[in-house]
C-alpha cells in the first residue's frame, strides 16, 4: 500500500477485517451464495466448504475467510449481495457508515487536516439506520436513588436490571 495513494478498494477490505467479529455475529452466509456463484465469486467447492461448518457463526467466519481471498473487490460483492437478498440491509448500513468514517479518518491523516465534527453529516442516511430497541440499550433512563448511608445507587429502568451503587463512606 502507497502511503499517499490508498485506493477505496483497499479501505474497503480492511473494514471487512475490522468488522469481522460483527459480520461473523450476524450474516447469514447461505442468503448469498446463488448471487456470488451466479458472479463467479464463489465455487460449489466453497459452498459446500461454508457449508460444512456446524454453526451459523462457522459458517460467516469460513464465508468471510475464502471471500477476503478474492482480494479488494470482496466488499462490493459481499455489499451488492446484501442488497440483492434484501435481509440484512443492516450489515450494508453499518459497512458503509464504517467505510465514510475511515475515509474521513484517512483523508485528514494525509493532508493533515483537523478532524471534521463528531455530528457531521458523513454522507450516511440516518433513516436506514436499525432502531435500538430497549433491551439492548444497556442503562437507559437511569435514576438516582438516594440509600441509607448517605451514598446513591443508580438503577436502570431497563429488564437488565443493572445497579451502579457510589458509596460515599469509602
Amino acid at each position: 500500500m502507497n502511503d499517499n495513494n490508498i485506493s477505496e478498494e483497499e479501505i474497503q477490505y480492511e473494514i471487512l477485517e475490522e468488522q469481522r467479529f460483527y459480520l461473523c455475529k450476524h450474516l447469514d452466509p447461505q442468503n448469498h451464495f446463488a448471487y456470488l456463484r451466479s458472479k463467479h465469486l464463489l465455487t460449489a467447492d466453497e459452498e459446500e466448504i461454508i457449508k460444512s461448518h456446524s454453526s451459523r457463526t462457522q459458517r460467516a467466519e469460513k464465508f468471510l475467510d475464502i471471500l477476503l481471498q478474492k482480494g479488494p473487490m470482496c466488499y462490493k460483492a459481499l455489499v451488492d449481495a446484501l442488497l440483492k437478498n434484501k435481509t440484512q440491509t443492516f450489515l450494508v448500513t453499518r459497512l458503509n457508515k464504517e467505510f465514510e468514517k475511515k475515509k474521513i479518518r484517512l483523508h485528514n491523516l494525509l493532508t493533515g487536516s483537523t478532524p471534521p465534527d463528531p455530528n457531521a453529516n458523513i454522507g450516511v442516511d440516518s433513516e436506514v439506520l436499525p432502531i435500538p430497541t430497549v433491551g439492548s440499550m444497556v442503562c437507559q433512563s437511569l435514576n438516582k436513588v438516594p440509600m441509607e448511608n448517605g451514598g446513591s445507587e443508580y438503577s436502570s429502568l431497563t429488564s437488565d436490571k443493572l445497579t451502579y451503587r457510589e458509596d460515599s463512606t469509602a
